[in-house]
């Protein structure tokens, strides 16, 4: 799992404390990548909370493209159980 956001570093690092991610944070000032997943807002300014499930064979296997926190995890493990079980 990683993150990437268009913040810079230091307000990553900040996010990263606050919530306790075990995860590691992708700085893309740039939005070059956040772009090419189409995960940017407003007008392509910002970028907006999307999860994106990458198989083994590196695909996108499964879109969350407005990302809600609460049932969010419940949602993506459930996913990949399911995708587990079928393949």
């Amino acid at each position: 799992m990683v993150g990437i956001s268009a913040d810079k570093q230091a307000s990553q690092l900040k996010f990263i404390e606050k919530y306790g991610l075990t995860y590691p944070m992708v700085p893309n000032r740039e939005k070059d990548i956040i772009a090419a997943y189409g995960a940017q807002a407003v007008l392509g300014l910002a970028a907006q909370r999307a999860t994106f499930l990458i198989d083994p064979g590196g695909r996108i296997a499964h879109v969350w493209p407005k990302v809600g926190i609460k049932g969010h995890v419940e949602a993506v493990v459930a996913t990949i159980r399911r995708l587990s079980s079928e393949g």
